[in-house]
């Protein structure tokens, strides 16, 4: 990181808290900005600090969580919002407005100064400067310090920039109190409006502040209630759109014929108040729920809302309703050019961005990581009890000396009484799914017909009126506040700025928005940008940010989308909704029932071959249709789709499709070429390329490695370099070079990082290596592609633990994709191949060890060594097992006993079919995988394997009856998560290879062992 003029300060903090920062114009943009902070904390010093507590009186800390000293710093500002309370001719009760308020800001402070006080408590306890016998008596030793005129004096002096924050934040929210005071009594005689049947003049009882993110100063959503029981809502900021947003509602009410229920708003000067919406089970049946969602769904997508996830919509006895509408007419921001601009994964997101997807609504699946299962944040999606997708701060060991700010999970407890789909027991999800499909359909095909009414009336409701940019999700934003809670932070003025620049990761594009936005967290606000219907303007509290900075002004954009609803948009969009409900559609659908023997007396199945090629191209006419297309030729066509990739399936939420041949775009392009071949169609090759040449040239290049695509088997580099080669074979499409620059690059990115396993790690990267190996014709690039498979075999064999591992046992699991069983047969092949014994005698310890994992009782293995569950997949359980010990005889002849062999072909056909019609866990495996064990030994699967008249009980048109019964129009026939993805291993383009593969396994090899 080369730099001009920077302090070590400055170098360091730009090094441990930004390291992603590369570009040199952000980097010397951000060493400006700490520079300025450094500066800014000088003046910080002189400021006037608070007073030391009072002494230390334990009975007003009964809970050890420091609240009485936190009381402390909210009391100055208490008197403020006493004086506004008691002059009001509005409020009942001051002191409980008094007493709210201490309530609320001791939380505050608590949060901003929690984890410096605990690190100062550890501080002194590791020095020794705690007296006690007990924990709790050295925590009270310690509180008699923190309030002590010594120990105020030393805390201040080391964290005045805290002190300092802590007292300016409680300021802004006295001073926000005493807003809604005078608010209130500037328009108590309009609000019956919001509480109908009440007195002329309603009394405050107590005002309750928000405990979420605070905006512009300090300001929150605030909580009036009455003396009689009743609330409204106060929101800090012009409440417009609320009111346009209701207007529109009853507007297309009017017109559909629907009764969707509005909010009640009166505007102040400063902001507005609402009718609170209590949370009550709708009062009708699920079916006419369901519907009023399809509706709103539509309107919402008229008028290009987002946000409007489960903390935005509540739901009353009338029915669903939006209780924050900021988020209409929702910007395109005009950004710079930039390497992606024209990609199809681009173009993708934007139109998932700005599709129904976008709003919220739906079911939404969002994760912190690819380990995560993730939390649905949907309106219809949430429920109570998910696992929060993001840890918080919570205090362990409260009231002693050893108590500690630890990351914890929580779950979700937050209810608005939506129907979550999952919840919605009377009614399946797919018919859930079919009525708000209808029901937003209607509104797209109303507002198609009537556009200049419908854009009139947008016009008329809400193109005066301001609305919210949320720049970045707001979980973004608090994480970085909390970060910067740290005492590290708190301390030192260049480290908190450091955090808080972080923003530039994500905002770097608009320097003006990324200064913006630390300008707000610097206060201990989450940012908070506004736009108005007719400009391009962007602004914030501190006035406008950029004149320029939306694309075109959000009245434009509403009003090209409304004209351009037609068909082809309103399908496109019922799709996406198809693909939000996947990861909800129930799983006991997904059976196939598929018999692989064939009952005796039936006749076999017969199958021409014109059928299947009709099936297979219908598959790519499929593909051929929602490919998305890049307008740049360097980026890869793609496909927006459940997204999936490995065989824990987490997620399922739509997407556009990645670089890995178990769930990316390889699978369908290498479905494509296969298409091509097969009925000499050019668009089907053509639309292959289009992923191909792309993909090839990055990976060749070696810019997959630098964007972290990992190099482990399916799920990585080396799958799609197999789908590479194999495509351009089918397309015949030969290069002299591709296969030792795919193998060196395979090479150079294996590692103990990567794993081990066969699906995701580097025995799926050594088996790609020996089949391009195999393909090798060249004598000079076969020695190319041998040194790189030597290569990935030594490195696997290190992460392995070496020829001789203290436990063969090398993975979590037994079976062949995750497991033990996936690397045996690749090790044993490079040992033969390569004349290797070492990593021979290794393949056969491993497979030893899957062999004795047999279980004595059922005769099974387990799925983890020494775990009671069973499975029943390639990925996991006997199926892929076998394949693995079939894989291991052609290179160690005998190593697995017949005994063994004839109990996996047992249990693959007594439980591996009729579970799912897939690949990696389902009938397509099992099938292919019983073809190679009848050509590999005869007689495996007894009297089944073939009936001397071809009417017994058999196994002999295994494939056409898979094909008749499952496979054939799967999608429209069985209304599954499967139907409604691309992969190659789990959705549509594998069905479509299975058949090629039935009709042409010379030609299509299998994929399932890269072979």
């Amino acid at each position: 990181m080369n730099s001009h003029d920077v302090s070590p300060g400055i170098a360091e903090a730009l090094r441990t808290y930004l390291p992603e920062l590369t570009d040199p114009e952000l980097i010397a943009h951000v060493e400006e900005r700490l520079r300025a902070a450094a500066t800014e904390d000088e003046g910080e010093q002189d400021q006037e600090l608070p007073d030391a507590p009072p002494a230390y009186d334990p009975s007003l800390d009964p809970d050890g969580l420091f609240h009485d000293y936190f009381r402390h710093f909210a009391a100055p500002w208490a008197g403020l919002v006493r004086h506004a309370a008691a002059q009001s001719p509005t409020t009942a009760a001051p002191q409980r407005i008094v007493d709210d308020f201490l309530t609320h800001q001791t939380g505050l402070v608590s949060r901003l100064m929690i984890r410096t006080l605990v690190e100062e408590l550890h501080r002194r306890r590791t020095a020794g400067r705690l007296d006690g016998e007990t924990p709790e008596e050295r925590y009270a030793a310690f509180r008699r310090w923190t309030n002590s005129p010594a120990g105020h004096d030393e805390l201040t002096a080391r964290y005045p920039h805290l002190f300092s924050l802590v007292s300016r934040q409680v300021e802004a929210s006295a001073r926000y109190v005493i807003e809604i005071i005078e608010e209130l009594d500037s328009v108590v005689d309009r609000l019956t409006a919001l509480i109908p049947g009440g007195p002329e003049r309603p009394r405050v009882d107590r005002l309750v502040l928000g405990e979420g993110d605070t905006h512009n100063g300090g300001r929150s959503v605030a909580q009036v209630l009455f003396t009689d029981g009743r609330r409204v809502l106060y929101k800090p900021h012009p409440i417009g759109a609320e009111a346009g947003y209701s207007s529109f509602v009853s507007w297309m009410n009017g017109r559909l014929g629907t009764d969707l229920p509005t909010v009640a708003v009166v505007p102040t000067e400063h902001g507005g108040f609402v009718e609170f919406i209590p949370t009550e089970e709708y009062a009708g049946e699920q079916k006419d729920y369901f519907a009023r969602i399809g509706t709103l769904a539509g309107i919402l997508f008229l008028l290009r809302a987002t946000d409007i996830h489960f903390e935005n919509m509540v739901s009353c006895a009338a029915g669903p309703v939006v209780i924050d509408t900021e988020t209409l007419l929702s910007p395109r921001l005009n950004l710079p050019e930039a390497y992606d601009d024209g990609a199809a994964s681009k173009i993708g997101a934007l139109t998932l961005r700005e599709s129904i997807i976008g709003s919220g609504l739906l079911p939404l699946v969002v994760r912190s990581g690819d380990d995560d299962h993730g939390m649905d944040i949907g309106a219809i999606g949430y429920d109570t009890g998910q696992r929060s997708p993001y840890k918080s701060l919570s205090l362990q060991n409260p009231g002693r000396d050893d108590m500690f700010v630890g990351m914890v999970t929580t779950t979700t407890t937050a209810a608005n009484a939506n129907l979550a789909v999952q919840r919605a027991t009377q009614l399946p999800v797919n018919d859930q799914r079919d009525i708000v499909k209808r029901e937003f359909g209607r509104v797209l095909r109303h507002a198609a017909d009537h556009p200049d009414a419908v854009v009139g009336a947008v016009e008329e409701f809400l193109g005066d009126v301001q609305f919210r940019h949320v720049n970045q999700a707001t979980i973004f934003y608090t994480q970085l506040l909390r970060m910067a809670t740290h005492p590290h932070a708190m301390a030192d003025p260049v480290v908190r700025a450091a955090v808080l620049n972080r923003v530039v990761l994500r905002t770097g594009d608009s320097p003006a928005i990324a200064d913006a936005e630390v300008r707000q967290m610097a206060r201990g606000d989450v940012p908070y940008f506004s736009y108005t219907a007719r400009s391009r303007a962007l602004g914030s509290t501190d006035g406008t940010v950029r004149g320029d900075a939306l694309a075109e002004p959000p009245l434009t954009t509403v009003r090209e989308r409304i004209h351009g609803l037609d068909e082809s948009v309103i399908e496109r969009e019922l799709r996406l909704i198809d693909f939000s409900f996947v990861n909800k559609l129930p799983t006991d659908q997904e059976e196939t029932g598929f018999v692989p023997v064939r009952p005796a007396g039936k006749p076999a199945v017969a199958v021409g071959r014109g059928r299947f090629v009709d099936e297979a191209v219908r598959i790519g006419e499929r593909l051929l249709a929602t490919r998305v297309v890049s307008t740049q030729p360097r980026h890869p066509a793609t496909w927006i789709a459940p997204q999936v990739t490995t065989d824990s399936q987490s997620q399922w939420s739509p997407g556009t499709l990645g670089y890995d041949l178990y769930g990316g775009s390889p699978g369908p392009a290498l479905v494509l070429a296969a298409l091509a071949r097969e009925t000499g169609r050019a668009d089907f090759a053509a639309a292959a390329r289009s992923v191909l040449d792309p993909v090839e040239e990055q990976l060749r290049g070696g810019q997959l490695a630098e964007q972290g695509v990992s190099v482990g088997g399916m799920t990585g580099m080396a799958g799609t370099a197999y789908a590479l080669v194999v495509a351009r074979g089918l397309l015949d499409e030969p290069d002299a070079g591709r296969l030792g620059e795919l193998a060196r690059e395979l090479a150079r990115c294996s590692g103990a990082e990567a794993g081990t396993d066969f699906l995701s790690g580097m025995a799926g990267a050594l088996a790609v290596g020996l089949a391009l190996h195999e393909r090798a014709t060249d004598p000079a690039e076969r020695a190319v592609v041998a040194e790189a498979v030597r290569t990935i075999a030594a490195r696997e064999t290190e992460a392995l633990g070496g020829i001789g591992p203290a436990d063969p046992r090398v993975t979590p699991y037994t079976g062949y994709a995750h497991g033990a069983m996936g690397i045996a047969p690749v090790l044993l092949r490079y040992g033969t191949e390569f004349g290797d014994p070492g990593v021979h005698g290794l393949g056969l310890r491993i497979l030893g060890a899957v062999l004795d994992a047999q279980e004595d009782g059922d005769r099974d293995w387990p799925r983890v060594w020494g775990e009671p569950e069973r499975s029943y997949g390639w990925c996991h359980g006997a199926p892929g097992m076998l394949l693995g010990a079939l894989m291991s005889n052609e290179h160690a002849p005998g190593a697995v006993p017949r005994p063994v062999l004839d109990r996996l072909a047992g249990l693959t056909l007594a439980r591996g079919f009729g579970n799912n019609p897939t690949y990696c866990h389902g009938d397509l495996a099992c099938a292919e995988i019983v073809g190679l064990g009848q050509q590999l030994v005869p007689g495996l699967f007894g009297g089944h394997d073939r009936t001397a008249d071809g009417d017994g009980g058999g196994l002999d048109d295994l494939y056409p009856r898979l094909f008749d019964e499952v496979v054939e129009r799967y999608g429209q026939r069985s209304d599954t998560k499967y139907a409604y993805t691309n992969s190659l291993m789990v959705g549509e383009a594998g069905l479509a290879w299975s058949v090629l593969r039935h009709l042409d396994p010379g030609s299509h090899p299998s994929l399932l062992r890269f072979a």
